[in-house]
């Protein structure tokens, strides 16, 4: 399990704990994705397990499925590592908590980042119960909003109803009421320019083999853009763009 853990809760850490659990009970040799969602339904009373529950999923039919995707195989060890998908669940939980402006990893943030997998055995299991994660990252919103808990209340965002092509489709804006001094948080739409530009963005990260989405990256999505008025007032001021781009992907080389 990671180290650094403090910002995930009792809950989170439990559900980590489960999966454990479940991968060695399937003697599979890592905890994977299916043993995630198993952690996630046995932490009962969780947000991620009511998700999922209020989305038609039961519990021996996910025990099932998960027990013919990690085959027989036994472990290699008695406490199994986390796969790479299941790392890369973790890291998505904690831009879950960031872009909701959660201080804390709960299981939603852990189930939210697990259906932000492209692929892996959860998905294919939830495939086969004929549920879309759509709807659980809606029941998720739902039930954000029903239970009181130390988060700030958020105004559920439009992307968590409806399928879309980016999980860039909205941020979160922090307003405060002058009348009452309380904080809202409100769904802010993006625009397609700026969407695409973080699609670029993205892949300029992929690219250098980054984890970390900066600035840099920023510059350079908005410059994929012909059409963008950064590129153009570049070109006004005489800018090379070429030795620019070149800069920014190489910043240690300039």
């Amino acid at each position: 399990m990671p180290n650094k853990m403090e910002r995930f809760t009792q809950r989170a850490r439990r559900v980590l704990s489960l999966a454990q659990e479940a991968a060695v009970a399937l003697n599979s040799s890592l905890i994977d994705t299916e043993h995630l969602l198993l952690g996630l339904m046995g932490e009962e009373e969780s947000i991620a397990s009511r998700a999922l529950i209020a989305a038609g999923i039961k519990r021996s039919q996910v025990e099932d499925l998960a027990r013919a995707a990690s085959g027989t195989k036994p472990a290699r060890s008695p406490q199994p590592d986390l796969s790479p998908r299941s790392k890369k669940t973790l890291e998505l939980a904690v831009d879950e908590a960031r872009r909701l402006s959660h201080h804390t990893i709960g299981s939603e943030h852990l189930l939210l980042g697990l259906l932000r997998l492209p692929e892996g055995a959860a998905l294919d299991i939830l495939r086969q119960l004929n549920v879309n994660p759509e709807q659980i990252r809606q029941q998720v919103a739902i039930i954000m909003q029903e239970r009181p808990s130390s988060h700030p209340r958020l105004e559920v965002p439009r992307s968590f109803a409806h399928p879309a092509p980016s999980h860039y489709d909205y941020f979160l804006l922090r307003a405060t009421s002058r009348t009452s001094g309380e904080i809202s948080h409100l769904a802010v739409d993006l625009s397609a320019e700026v969407k695409n530009a973080l699609e670029e963005a993205l892949k300029e990260v992929g690219a250098a083999g980054f984890l970390l989405l900066d600035e840099r990256h920023l510059l350079l999505g908005m410059l994929q853009n012909r059409a963008s008025p950064l590129r153009r007032l570049l070109l006004d001021a005489n800018v090379d763009l070429d030795e620019f781009i070149r800069q920014l992907r190489n910043p240690d080389e300039g």
